[in-house]
């Protein structure tokens, strides 16, 4: 699989036009980036339609978007123009509710998955809860014959999430976040690993540009010497990621968590003195 991956710097946004600008700047770079070449999937961070905080969070009724609305319709008509899939993070309306949601869009421009947020950061420098409304699904879907998963940011802290994604057995995790300098940016990376190679995927965690957020990451299945963590630096860039399943078969083959797991730990007694 073939992926362009977006760590994009995205400029204060108060309103529609502030964020329309913004969008329209965004998709003359993809289309740059794609004029040799088209991915199976360009992949965008977390709410990389509009600035992350409060002063954005406090104008989401004239940045949120229901999914028929200016935004997904922006990146609807990139899709179909380019003829590939793209993940775009939103801050989406569902009647009186918003969610941080990642939105999938097809090659026909069409509507193939929304995953929205389920657990909504409430710590450091996040402060969705007051804003954003938790996810109520799950979402694995195929793309280019690769079993995909969706979950952002703060859902990584959670390993039962992983766990039952991968009981729907994906084989990439599209991860997008928006991970600043807080007393939570220091441990981010060692989740990501920990998460791709407990459950043996690929896992793509996609940050925005920026001295105060930056270095995303490519984890591969199996972290060793011949396959090491792709890892961003804080500049804006677009990046090109080839996915190899002989890598994930290995793995796979090399560890063999599947064959070695135990289902019956919840009926283990603790131990006690005779």
């Amino acid at each position: 699989m073939n992926l362009l991956a977006c760590q994009i710097a995205i400029p204060r946004t108060r309103c529609r036009d502030d964020q329309l600008t913004h969008l329209r700047a965004l998709c003359r770079r993809l289309r740059a980036a794609c004029r040799e070449r088209v991915p199976d999937l360009i992949v965008l961070p977390e709410l990389s339609a509009q600035e992350y905080g409060n002063g954005a969070f406090a104008c989401l009724h004239d940045l949120d978007d229901d999914g028929r609305g200016p935004v997904t319709g922006t990146f609807a008509e990139l899709a179909r123009e380019l003829g590939c899939h793209i993940a775009v993070g939103v801050a989406r309306r569902d009647g009186d509710r918003r969610h941080i949601s990642q939105l999938l869009l097809g090659p026909d421009g069409d509507l193939a998955g929304v995953y929205d947020k389920l657990h909504c950061a409430q710590f450091g420098a996040s402060a969705e809860a007051a804003h954003f409304t938790p996810g109520q699904h799950l979402l694995v879907t195929e793309i280019a014959g690769w079993r995909l998963g969706v979950m952002i940011c703060y859902d990584l802290r959670f390993p039962e999430l992983a766990r039952r994604m991968a009981e729907l057995g994906f084989e990439l995790m599209l991860h997008p976040v928006a991970f600043t300098r807080d007393f939570s940016f220091a441990s981010w990376h060692a989740f990501v690993i920990a998460r791709a190679m407990e459950n043996q995927c690929y896992w793509l965690s996609l940050n925005r540009a920026g001295e105060a957020w930056g270095h995303s990451l490519l984890c591969p299945p199996l972290v060793d010497e011949q396959h090491p963590v792709t890892a961003f630096g804080a500049e804006q860039t677009l990046r090109w990621l080839h996915l190899d399943r002989t890598a994930l078969d290995d793995a796979r083959r090399r560890l063999p968590l599947a064959q070695d797991r135990r289902d019956d730990l919840a009926s283990l007694r603790t131990w006690t003195p005779d």
